[in-house]
Parts: structure tokens; C-alpha cells; sequence
């Protein structure tokens, strides 16, 4: 009797264990079935009232039983709420409304763009030879506007969900002027600069990216903008400076020299606040604690710019050889830390 219920808990285990692997060798099929809801517009389409999926289809210019079977899946992982047979929004589903406070439908379209899809199918290439699947993948965005309009507003809306956890966990009123180093167009310092009415900010990318930042009257002229190119400088010379995931984008060496280049700016007394996810160390995966969203996107880098998402001793190791010393490292509420640093 013994026997046969250890054999049974055994199979049992055998049964999870393989359904896991099924489950994981299948995940893109989710995600992709939300990238195609957000591309249609399907949550822009249901109202408060329930809908069919006969209705939504209509209403986007898809197939009505489609669009039914891909609704069933996402209201089954808690996107959207299927009732009598009809769907009704949730707080997911209305997130991928354009005209919700924190929109994330154009986040979601990003991922999905083709481009994309196309980068992740070469992993085992990336995978073999080391080298990301986009020759540079900033390169293609400056030649397809539109798909540049979507990259403009997913990152927009990925920022706005780490810009209030980044100003509750730190005091940025004690500086007078702030750079953001490949700031974008200025989502971060602007909520920084409202944050912190007695500072000023100056915003530095490339050219054609700094000509789209639009004037915000609650800042006035507290911001500036410098368009440049952050491995030749010269960078602007500021008490603080605020790198939020741009150190990502690329390898060790090419990351030593943007840093290199802000020390090069900076005054001795200056802080370094590069903001972006820090993997688990060895002792966090040694306590089961591994499981982090930075492990995604560091494939996600891997794919699409050779660049990688960093422990907070690699950190230290990119500060050590380019004039910086790291000094903290500030969680947030959010999978974003603030990796602090001193001139050395």
C-alpha cells in the first residue's frame, strides 16, 4: 500500500513537472495574442457595457470567432472578464486603453512589433555566435518613423511605471542641476525637475532625439536640452546624473566609456544614479531568490543590442575602471534599483 502511493506521488510529480516544460515551451503563445488585441485596438473598442466578441469584431475589422478564442485565452490569465459569453474590462484589460492614466498598450504593441519577433526567432543564433540578431537596432527605429512613433510611446509608458517608484526612493532636492544622460525625450527629468522646484536639468541624447522633447509649462525654462553623442562628449556639467536604462543597451566596454565620458564632465563632489534592473547576485540564488524580471530583459538585450542587465558587482567592476565607486544600491518598489556612485 506504501508503495503504490509513493509510485502515485511520484507520477504526480512526473505529470507537473512535464505540463511545466509544456507550459514554458509554449509561453509565446500569450503574449503574442495580447501584442494582437493591443494592435487592433480591441480594448479601445469595449465600452462598460459587456460585449460579444461578434461586437468587438466588428468594431476592429477582425473575425468574429478569432477574436473570441484569442479573448478566451487572455480572459483566462486574467486579462479582460468573460461573462455569459460576453467580455467585460478589468484593471489589465482597461491598461491597454490609450486614454488610461497608465496606458501600457503602446508597450505593448512595441514588444509585438515585427522587428521583434523577427530578433527572437534568431536565438539560437544569438545564442551560438554571441552577436545580437539587429546589426543596431537604434539604427532601424530612425528609419521607420512610424514604428518609431510606437518605440516613443512604449517607452513612455514603461518609464512612468518606474518614475514615481524612483522619486519616493530618493532626494533629488539637493541638487542644483541634474543631467539625464540619455534621457529620451525627458519623461524622468521632467518628473524630477516637479518633484524638486529648486532644481534645474539638463537633457542629453542624440540630436534628432532631443528636437521631439516637447516644453512643459509646469518646468518652464529649469530645462534644457544638448543634443549630442555621449561616447565623444564633451557632456554638461551637472551635480548629479541620472542614467536610466541606457547602460543596458550596451557591452562593458562601450558602457566604461559613457561613463568615462560623464566623469570627465563631472565635478569631484558630483553623484552617478544609474537606474536600472540589478540581477540576483550568487548568495540571492544560493537563499531560492533568483526569480527577477531583469534575467527577461537581459535576454531581451542579448537579442536586440549585444548589451545585458547587471549584478551590483559588475556594477562596481564598470564604475572601478572608468573614475566612479559605487556607493549604495536603493531598491524601489518597482524591479528597478538606484545604483548610486562617487567620483573615485
Amino acid at each position: 500500500m506504501e508503495s503504490s502511493s509513493i509510485h502515485i506521488r511520484e507520477t504526480n510529480a512526473d505529470t507537473e513537472s512535464v505540463m511545466r516544460l509544456v507550459e514554458i515551451s509554449a509561453g509565446y503563445w500569450l503574449p503574442r495574442a495580447l501584442h494582437v488585441v493591443a494592435d487592433l485596438g480591441v480594448a479601445e473598442a469595449l465600452d462598460e457595457e459587456p460585449r460579444s466578441a461578434v461586437y468587438l469584431a466588428k468594431e476592429v475589422g477582425a473575425d468574429a470567432d478569432a477574436l473570441d478564442r484569442v479573448l478566451r485565452l487572455l480572459a483566462s490569465h486574467g486579462v479582460f472578464h468573460r461573462r455569459g459569453g460576453k467580455y467585460v474590462h478589468n484593471a489589465l484589460s482597461r491598461a491597454l486603453r490609450s486614454d488610461h492614466p497608465h496606458s501600457m498598450r503602446a508597450y505593448v504593441r512595441l514588444v509585438g512589433l515585427p522587428v521583434f519577433w523577427r530578433s527572437w526567432g534568431a536565438l539560437e543564433q544569438v545564442v551560438r555566435n554571441g552577436k545580437p540578431a539587429v546589426s543596431d537596432i537604434f539604427a532601424y527605429f530612425k528609419e521607420h518613423p512610424q514604428e518609431t512613433e510606437i518605440f516613443d510611446a512604449g517607452m513612455k509608458s514603461k518609464a512612468q511605471s518606474a518614475i514615481s517608484p524612483v522619486i519616493a526612493a530618493y532626494d533629488f532636492s539637493a541638487f542644483g542641476t541634474i543631467g539625464d544622460i540619455g534621457g529620451g525625450l525627458g519623461h524622468l527629468l521632467k518628473a524630477i525637475l516637479k518633484s524638486s522646484p529648486k532644481s534645474r536639468g539638463v537633457l542629453f541624447d542624440q540630436p534628432h532625439v532631443v528636437e521631439r522633447v516637447e516644453a512643459d509649462e509646469a518646468i518652464g525654462n529649469r530645462l534644457t536640452s544638448q543634443g549630442g553623442d555621449f561616447f565623444r562628449g564633451p557632456l554638461p556639467r551637472c551635480d548629479a546624473y541620472i542614467v536610466m536604462e541606457v547602460l543596458h543597451d550596451w557591452t562593458d566596454g562601450q558602457s566604461q566609456q559613457i561613463l568615462q565620458q560623464i566623469r570627465n564632465a563631472a565635478p569631484d563632489a558630483a553623484r552617478l544614479l544609474v537606474v536600472e534592473t540589478v540581477l540576483p547576485d550568487e548568495s540571492a540564488w544560493a537563499a531560492g531568490k533568483g526569480e527577477h524580471f531583469g534575467n527577461h530583459l537581459d535576454i531581451n538585450m542579448l537579442v536586440l543590442t549585444g548589451g545585458r542587465e547587471r549584478t551590483s558587482d559588475e556594477f562596481a567592476s564598470l564604475f572601478a575602471d572608468s573614475g566612479w565607486r559605487l556607493s549604495r544600491v536603493i531598491p524601489t518598489p518597482s524591479p528597478y534599483s538606484i545604483v548610486e556612485a562617487v567620483a573615485a
